[in-house]
């Protein structure tokens, strides 16, 4: 999967990953992060979800990559926020507060810009990537995160009968995880959910079955 199939997706507005509110799950299990007032959550491939405006209300500030550039301006244009916007010859940088977002490739972060790190939410980034990618941003991940950084991580499961339409998103199993983050030193497993009755668009894609699944990973 190329970049710009993403790019694509974003100029034709083709974007019903995104989530209009926050993601409960992440409400819900954010206390097992231990984070305090003014640690830094990472939040790779973050489009313009909503999730980043909720950490920065809770006290937390953002670290944020996105490759579309169409996305990161909506995040800011929408939200009604005032922005700045520099480049280091790496990223476009665009920072609002204690939200800032590296608008490029995730693959092009280095453990510089994620030093001040404590935390990672990965809501839509895993799952959003096909084999042989998922095995590379694993891997970067662990590359570039700081020593005792905790993972908050929502994968799904997915069961098509219509192979018409096979991702994204992408099936994520739970044995998957284990592979993909084995150089991490605990993985967690806090909550397992089929949603396909509440997730329409699923059932209209042949889904037999969609196991939500929500991890704490530690490094």
């Amino acid at each position: 999967m190329k970049k710009e199939f993403w790019i694509n997706k974003w100029e034709n507005n083709q974007i019903g990953f995104h989530k209009d509110f926050t993601h409960p799950l992440l409400v819900e299990y954010i206390s097992l992060l231990n984070l305090k007032r003014g640690d830094t959550v990472f939040v790779p491939m973050c489009g313009k979800t909503l999730d980043m405006l909720w950490f920065n209300s809770q006290g937390y500030k953002v670290i944020a990559v996105e490759l579309s550039q169409i996305a990161v301006e909506q995040f800011f244009t929408e939200n009604n926020l005032e922005f700045t916007q520099t480049s280091d010859g790496v990223f476009n940088i665009y920072s609002h507060e204690n939200i800032t977002i590296y608008q490029g490739d995730y693959f092009a972060l280095s453990t510089h810009y994620l030093k001040q790190v404590t935390a990672v939410y990965d809501r839509a980034s895993l799952i959003a990537l096909p084999g042989g990618m998922v095995e590379k941003y694993a891997e970067h991940m662990s590359a570039i995160l700081p020593l005792n950084s905790k993972v908050l991580l929502i994968t799904l499961e997915l069961q098509r009968t219509n192979t018409d339409s096979l991702g994204p998103p992408f099936s994520v199993p739970d044995d998957k995880v284990k592979v993909l983050f084995k150089d991490f030193n605990f993985i967690e497993l806090l909550q397992e959910e089929d949603i396909i009755d509440r997730e329409k668009g699923f059932q209209e894609k042949g889904c037999e079955y969609v196991y939500e699944r929500v991890y704490l990973i530690t490094r």
